[in-house]
């Protein structure tokens, strides 16, 4: 007599759900029912058996609450099981999943069906998306799939284990010269993108990932084609302090759907500069309040909210993000010219980047060029292993 036959799975509320999922074989229901004896009594305990199910790692957190909740579709999208809600930004809402074929963890990113129903919107972003395919860079969360599952959509992509900044912040303040490091290591990424013509279009402390070895991960990189307009969005959620949040890196330009270009970029990542060193949006207030303050003026010095920003970071945040575009940084190779003293020599070397008198040749010639530099003190005596809190 079969197993299958000798026990039943439990007409219960929360088994039925399971079943429904598709997160647990009946196999495996009935292996559990009986190692561990679970009565129908028991099985009728929703919480218990929950708390049961993740306690054997059964099922996620995220899916025995899920499925406490009601919910007992959407955990399948084709050869992922989604095991954990990870962040919902402007194009779509990025779980942690798993490849059922490899073992491995991903992010799934699903997208949002009113924009994917439209064929011109789909298009141009599916193009933009196999562009951005290609790059191979170690600071990018690399594509890895796409796929439509019973009409839904979805791009996989490297899943990053660490926090993103918006995070990192909630936890600490950071050093204004290791930010300046990091922000000049995801300049180095952009520069890498826009020499193939991709633009992120979303920068902002939540696309940006320090990983647990402390190097930098650009997130979603190819996958913002899908945004909307951000002032057709705010005329519907013009008091939302949720989408406030979204557009706070958003460039002036970017906002009444102009064309974009390196300089808008630039805009964002001097917008997220900003942001983590003073951990103060540049511009307070609702969204509506937002846009038109950007309008009117650029972003303002970071060092009126942290007296410790060196004034050399005051005006390379504040050309970054100036609200007319031919004020900023016209290229990514701008840009990096100015931080080129935060990066470490090795990472700064390979670019290849011509600085008007040629300081890089050796030790000898950084050391002088940091001391012309305001402000850069510290970075020099990192650079030689006398500090731990300043730049390589």
């Amino acid at each position: 007599m079969s197993t299958k036959t000798r026990i039943r799975i439990p007409r219960a509320p929360f088994f039925d759900a399971v079943r429904k999922s598709n997160l647990v074989q009946p196999d495996d229901l009935i292996a559990a029912i009986m190692k561990y004896d679970i009565t129908e009594e028991l099985a009728r305990d929703s919480l218990r058996m929950a708390t049961f199910f993740v306690q054997k790692k059964m099922l996620t957190k995220y899916q025995a609450l899920q499925i406490l909740q009601g919910r007992t579709q959407g955990f399948i999208l084709g050869p992922y099981t989604i095991l954990d809600g990870l962040r919902q930004d402007r194009v779509g809402i990025v779980f942690r999943s798993e490849d059922t074929r490899s073992g491995l963890q991903v992010a799934v990113k699903v997208l949002p069906t009113e924009r994917t129903n439209d064929p011109t919107i789909l298009a141009a972003f599916r193009t933009e998306m196999k562009r951005a395919a290609q790059i191979d860079h170690a600071n990018v969360a690399r594509i890895l799939d796409y796929g439509i599952h019973q009409g839904t959509h979805y791009v996989v992509t490297e899943y990053v284990a660490g926090q993103t900044f918006d995070k990192v912040l909630l936890k600490q303040t950071l050093d204004p010269n290791e930010v300046a490091r990091q922000i000049a290591r995801v300049a180095v990424v952009l520069r890498h993108a826009h020499k193939h013509d991709l633009f992120h279009r979303d920068i902002k402390p939540a696309n940006i990932a320090l990983t647990e070895d402390g190097r930098v991960k650009l997130l979603d990189l190819g996958l913002t084609h899908m945004l909307e307009n951000p002032w057709q969005q705010v005329t519907r959620r013009i008091k939302t302090e949720e989408y406030a949040e979204e557009i706070d890196h958003v460039a002036p330009e970017q906002a009444w759907g102009c064309d974009m270009d390196a300089r808008g970029d630039i805009y964002s990542l001097g917008s997220t500069f900003y942001v983590l060193l003073t951990k103060r949006s540049a511009f307070p207030g609702d969204a509506a309040e937002k846009m038109k303050a950007r309008q009117l003026r650029g972003v303002p010095a970071p060092s009126e909210l942290n007296p410790a920003v060196p004034p050399e970071l005051d005006r390379i945040v504040m050309k970054m993000g100036a609200n007319h575009p031919h004020e900023r940084y016209q290229s990514i190779d701008e840009l990096l010219h100015d931080l080129h003293p935060w990066l470490p020599i090795t990472e700064w070397l390979p670019l290849q980047i011509q600085l008007p008198n040629p300081v890089l040749a050796d030790r000898s010639g950084q050391h002088e060029a940091l001391k012309k530099s305001t402000g850069l003190f510290g970075a020099f005596k990192k650079l030689f292993g006398k500090s731990s809190s300043t730049p390589a």
